[in-house]
C-alpha cells in the first residue's frame, strides 16, 4: 500500500506538515516525528507507520531542497579504509573514528607507520592492527608532543 494522501491524514499530522511549512528551520525528518508524536499524544492517540511514512513522503516532496533525512551509512567496499570522523582535518591521530567493511566502525589508538594503524573495536574492546594501508608519497608520522614543542616560541 503506497502513502496516504494529504486529505485523508488525521489532522494532527496535517498540523505537523504544515508547522514544517511555516518555518524552513524545523525542516527535518526527526522534527517532523518529534511533531507528529507530541500532536498524536493531544489527541490521545499514538503514530501508526502508515501516517508516519505518509507524512514523510509528503514532506520529502513538498520541501524538496531543505527537507533533511538522517544520513543512511555509506557501505564501505572490501579493502579500503573509510575515514568517519578526524579531529584535525588532513591529520589521522588517536581518538578518530574510521571504518572497514569486516570491523565496521572503530577508534584509531596508535598510528604504527604510515602504513599501519591500531584501531579499537567499540563494541568488544578488541585491538586489531591493520597494515598496508597506502595514505599517499606525502604520508608521515609525527609526533604530537614533538610537533607542538616545535610550533612554541
Amino acid at each position: 500500500m503506497g502513502p496516504t494522501p494529504y486529505q485523508y491524514l488525521p489532522l494532527w499530522a496535517k498540523v505537523a506538515i504544515e508547522r514544517l511549512d511555516a518555518d524552513a528551520a524545523l525542516r527535518s525528518e526527526a522534527m517532523l516525528d518529534e511533531l507528529l508524536d507530541s500532536y498524536a499524544r493531544c489527541y490521545a492517540e499514538v503514530v501508526d507507520p502508515q501516517t508516519r511514512d505518509s507524512a514523510r513522503h509528503i514532506c520529502r516532496r513538498r520541501f524538496i531542497g531543505t527537507y533533511t533525512e538522517p544520513p543512511r551509512p555509506e557501505p564501505v567496499p572490501p579493502g579500503t579504509l573509510r575515514l568517519v570522523r578526524l579531529a584535525r582535518e588532513g591529520a589521522l591521530s588517536p581518538g578518530d573514528r574510521v571504518a572497514t567493511q569486516r570491523l565496521g566502525e572503530c577508534e584509531v589508538t596508535r598510528i604504527h607507520t604510515p602504513h599501519s594503524i591500531e584501531v579499537r573495536d567499540p563494541s568488544t574492546g578488541r585491538h586489531y592492527l591493520i597494515s598496508g594501508l597506502d595514505f599517499g608519497t606525502d604520508a608521515r608520522v609525527v609526533e604530537v608532543e614533538a610537533a607542538r614543542g616545535a610550533t612554541a616560541p
